[in-house]
């Protein structure tokens, strides 16, 4: 499969203000509460989904202004600094992003954000898509950030957990370190996941992301990097680059066919054509599999009508064959209007 240029780890040390309270967090490595993964392909409804789960207050989830500031959080609260730093993460927001940039999402100090993103921050930053976030090295630091949460906002209420690199390879390493963790996954069809990632990569790529670049040292240090910028963006508009997008998609989901075993009886699955059709319907599903009453929707969601091009459809068609197995597990046929 084609690599694309510019992505890559690039693993470093962080300084962490937090570990003077070692001591008080690290008691709850071993057992943060109960825990909720969302798991899903990127552009396929996680943001929507774990928006919109958040909103329900039945959960605990990791904030924007967590990420920001992932490596102080006990820091700011043990300080009474927690005020300040999002004061200052919304003052750096101001006139620049409104909303996430590849979605309708509000952009804030409290939008729902993905872990993977503290965990590659501490590392020294780089650009995630095609590697799980959740290795061997990374591990640890997922512990301890669930740790340091428990700590500060109690196990009571499950933390709701996102990061789309996860799904499917680090699907494994997450069941086996969890064992009383719960999942939730969200499919979509490949096509319009397909169409969905090359306008949302073209568009950050092309146009500097202020939220993005402020909580992911990864993007920016590549905006900084004129070299790497312009050699990504091209690589994204070749065919080339599309098809190794295609890659990865169909290289996520089969993935999953072969350990989606692994979460036998702590999974419940949801297609994000339904979740769009009738997300009361979707709420009533997650609300019996979590044991748990859940809110209806705060916002019905608009779910974009894009356009599906022809370089992405002939993409995907090159594809349709080994796409089939998944196809068929999820309901869906090999072309959609």
């Amino acid at each position: 499969m084609t690599a694309a240029p510019g992505i890559a780890s690039l693993p470093a040390s962080a300084t962490h203000p937090d570990e003077p309270f070692r001591d008080e967090w690290a008691r709850f490595e071993q057992d943060p509460g109960p825990l909720l993964f969302l798991l899903g392909c990127q552009r396929s409804g996680t943001t929507l989904l774990h928006l919109q789960l958040a909103r329900t207050g039945a959960f605990r989830f990791l904030s924007a202004c967590d990420i920001y500031s992932a490596n102080r959080m006990v820091y700011n609260q043990r300080h009474g600094l927690i005020d300040t730093e999002r004061a200052d993460f919304s003052r750096l927001l101001r006139d620049h992003a409104q909303d996430r940039g590849i979605d309708a999402i509000p952009a804030g100090p409290d939008t729902p954000e993905e872990y993977g993103l503290a965990l590659a921050n501490a590392t020294g930053g780089y650009i995630r898509y095609e590697q799980p976030d959740t290795t061997e090295a990374t591990l640890p630091l997922l512990r301890q950030l669930c740790a340091r949460k428990a700590l500060l906002e109690g196990r009571d209420r499950p933390l709701l957990l996102k990061s789309p690199p996860d799904y499917a390879g680090g699907i494994a390493r997450l069941a086996d370190a969890f064992p009383h963790a719960r999942f939730i996954v969200i499919h979509r069809h490949p096509l319009p996941t397909l169409q969905s990632q090359v306008r949302a990569w073209r568009a950050t790529i092309l146009r500097r992301n202020s939220y993005l670049a402020l909580i992911d040292l990864g993007y920016r240090t590549l905006l900084e990097d004129p070299g790497r910028r312009m050699s990504l963006g091209m690589f994204l508009h070749s065919k080339e680059g599309i098809g190794w997008l295609a890659d990865c998609i169909l290289n996520a989901h089969l993935t999953f066919l072969t350990c989606s075993g692994l979460l036998e009886g702590r999974v419940a699955a949801i297609r994000y054509e339904d979740l769009c059709a009738s997300q009361s319907s979707a709420f009533r599903t997650l609300s019996e599999f979590l044991g748990m009453e859940l809110l209806g929707p705060v916002e019905q969601p608009a779910p974009s009508r894009q356009r599906i091009t022809e370089e992405v459809r002939d993409a995907f068609l090159e594809r349709a064959g080994r796409f089939a197995p998944y196809l068929q597990h999820c309901g869906y046929t090999a072309e959609i209007a």
